[in-house]
């Protein structure tokens, strides 16, 4: 039986990379300037021993644990999933580690059980991708005094410090298209009820149709899933109500209404109009392409945690606010009123539609 080998230290490191136990440190925890050439050396030293950082024992002398914790809902879905990767990114860039604590419910309660997990784990700072109104989000902060947080799906105004999407502005710029493309008798798919900041993006669609004398013809409701879109989408065609153009509060729900729209023998863009909201990487890749409201998820997240870093290094002021604004991504699936290339179309969601069964 071998000996069990000892694990590598700081001082090993700074030994074979020729530089001093601090220069180390700083590369190691992502802190203070280091040329890239000492960097470069300290980062071969430390692959070659395998050397870990006691992170434990560095934030029991620092009182500090170096890492964060991340509240948030499902992480199946494209917005969190997307949230994580860049916050976890620009954590392991300066020494953090991300925590993260799935919120299985909307409300109050659900966030508060996440983040008392998190509270557990003696992280430094939270970061909270959970819908709540400003009332909640003031009540989960007031639940945890002592440590920053930053949220990212409250409704601007709140009061807490913040990093946001402009939904209202994403959702005004999908509606203005419809109405500029000569749609008039548009219907919506819209957010759960429970999901409070997102009503901004029903919002953003009413009140430009509003703006020009109109309103929705009919509106029906999902979850955030594909099936949920397809069953709001078969619920507006079998309620008898026309429309040409349908506004969605995300890809995966449009995903779902371009299928129902299909087996109804209606045609996307020549009958009726489809956008989508978040560009997701399949959005564009489906038939028709999808016209979609792009927000940049993963560079949200490295925002909001450069924004708690903030927080975490001095006495912040009230309530600071990072919001950052999305994009309009037209591609094939909108189109003026009767307009679109039906043939060209009905033929590709078929080819679809058969790959779908083959699987």
């Amino acid at each position: 039986m071998q000996p069990k080998r000892k694990a590598a230290t700081l001082a090993d490191v700074a030994l074979l990379a020729g530089v001093s136990q601090q220069t180390v440190s700083r590369v190691v925890n992502g802190q203070g300037k280091v040329a890239a050439r000492t960097r470069t050396r300290v980062n071969e030293a430390t692959a070659q021993l395998n050397y870990v950082p006691n992170r434990l024992a560095q934030g029991l002398a620092r009182q500090r644990t170096q890492s964060v914790g991340f509240a948030t809902n499902d992480i199946s879905l494209h917005a969190p999933s997307q949230l994580a990767s860049g916050i976890e990114r620009a954590a392991r860039e300066t020494g953090y580690s991300l925590i993260v604590s799935i919120v299985y419910d909307y409300g109050l309660e659900p966030v508060s059980q996440a983040v008392r997990a998190l509270r557990e784990r003696q992280v430094d700072g939270l970061l909270i991708n959970a819908s709540l109104s400003s009332g909640d989000a003031a009540r989960v902060r007031e639940q945890v005094p002592d440590v920053p947080c930053v949220f990212l799906d409250v409704p601007q105004g709140s009061g807490v410090h913040a990093a946001l999407l402009d939904q209202y502005h994403g959702a005004a710029l999908a509606a203005e298209h419809l109405l500029q493309l000569g749609h008039t008798r548009i219907a919506f798919i819209r957010e759960p009820g429970d999901a409070v900041a997102e009503h901004s993006r029903l919002q953003g669609w009413r009140d430009v149709l509003a703006s020009r004398g109109l309103e929705a013809v009919a509106q029906q409701e999902g979850d955030w899933s594909a099936a949920s879109g397809y069953l709001a989408a078969t619920r507006l065609l079998a309620s008898g109500v026309a429309f040409t153009g349908l506004l969605v509060a995300n890809d995966q729900m449009a995903l779902g209404a371009l299928r129902a729209l299909w087996e109804r023998g209606l045609r996307v863009p020549a009958d009726v109009s489809v956008i989508g909201y978040d560009d997701t990487a399949e959005s564009a890749l489906l038939i028709p392409p999808l016209t979609t409201v792009r927000q940049d998820f993963p560079t949200l997240g490295q925002r909001a945690f450069h924004h708690l870093k903030a927080l975490l290094a001095g006495p912040p002021e009230p309530g600071q606010l990072t919001v950052t604004r999305p994009e309009l991504i037209v591609r094939a699936s909108t189109a003026p009123p009767g307009n679109g290339q039906p043939d060209r179309v009905r033929e590709a969601l078929r080819t679809l539609n058969d790959a779908w069964l083959r699987q």
